[in-house]
């Protein structure tokens, strides 16, 4: 057994997804699965379906036709759109109990919302079929830390500020300190949830898209250059400058790529943190200023 799949063991129940998302997973598998299937598993959650109904209904997520109900979101959003949609809500869910000492959520979630937002602008800047699952592969690219600091908190603080003191990337850290980082434990935290291969691959190359399967190489590729998007500018220009001249489906990508996210972000970010936070961490204080990922 790997490292980080011994790490997942004792893990497992509390970072479990709920049930209402594995009768979701059933029913996908169904071809015969008709929408009020879908809707009397969702009406047993009624957070839940309240935020799909949101989601439906929202600038960023949703459609021109307004939904009135349940039905019409699902209708709207269509079935592989909701399986990301609830995703992105339960994966948020399940991580709501760290305590505020250990980590600050309200801040990660922040900025993996940010992730998500340039993931599905930069995919549909390139011309591929956006839809939800770029933002929920943005939103879910940092979730191995998560995972780090419920089970080992302090390993994890050591990793980040050793990463800050001697100037090495915070996965060369988490290497040395657990043998694994936190693209190896969230591509095993996808399995475990038993997510459709591209979520696992694209985590666990997230850092190397030359590394990945052909057959994930432009979305792993298009995640990477996302991520760019909060380097420095000149870390920046030489990724976008790069992937144009070596990869055609980024010609097109404009030089204001960051201008571009930044105005989604500032448009969107407020209104989808609302939408899929839990109250705990919408209404939670600051945190410890050491584990913001804007600091790292």
């Amino acid at each position: 057994m790997r490292a980080e799949q011994q790490f997942l063991c004792d893990l497992a129940e509390k970072i479990s997804m709920p049930e209402v998302y594995l009768k979701i997973r059933l029913l996908l598998e169904k071809p015969d699965a008709r929408i009020r299937d879908y809707v009397a598993v969702l009406q047993t959650d009624s957070m839940l379906s309240i935020r799909i109904i949101r989601m439906a209904n929202s600038s960023f997520f949703g459609f021109n036709r307004k939904a009135y109900d349940l039905y019409d979101a699902i209708s709207l959003i269509g079935t592989i759109q909701l399986h990301d949609l609830l995703l992105s809500s339960l994966c948020i869910r399940t991580f709501c109990n760290i305590p505020d000492a250990v980590m600050d959520l309200k801040e990660f979630w922040l900025h993996g919302i940010e992730c998500g937002i340039a993931c599905r602008t930069l995919a549909k800047l390139a011309g591929l079929p956006a839809g939800h699952r770029f933002f929920a592969l943005g939103l879910l690219l940092e979730i191995g830390h998560a995972a780090m600091f419920v089970k080992a908190p302090e390993q994890a603080l050591d990793a980040l500020m050793a990463s800050r003191e001697e100037g090495l990337p915070i996965d060369e850290q988490e290497r040395l300190l657990f043998g694994f980082d936190y693209c190896q434990l969230g591509s095993e935290l996808m399995r475990l949830w038993h997510l459709p291969e591209v979520y696992s691959h694209i985590i666990a190359h997230q850092l190397h898209p030359e590394l990945t399967d052909p057959h994930y190489r432009n979305e792993t590729y298009l995640i990477y250059l996302a991520q760019q998007v909060f380097a420095e500018p000149e870390q920046f220009n030489q990724a976008l400058s790069g992937l144009k001249d070596s990869h055609q489906q980024f010609a097109a990508i404009p030089a204001n790529l960051k201008d571009l996210v930044s105005q989604e972000i500032a448009t969107h970010l407020d209104d989808i943190f609302l939408m899929l936070c839990p109250q705990s961490i919408v209404l939670s204080s600051a945190g410890q200023d050491e584990v913001s990922h804007h600091e790292r």
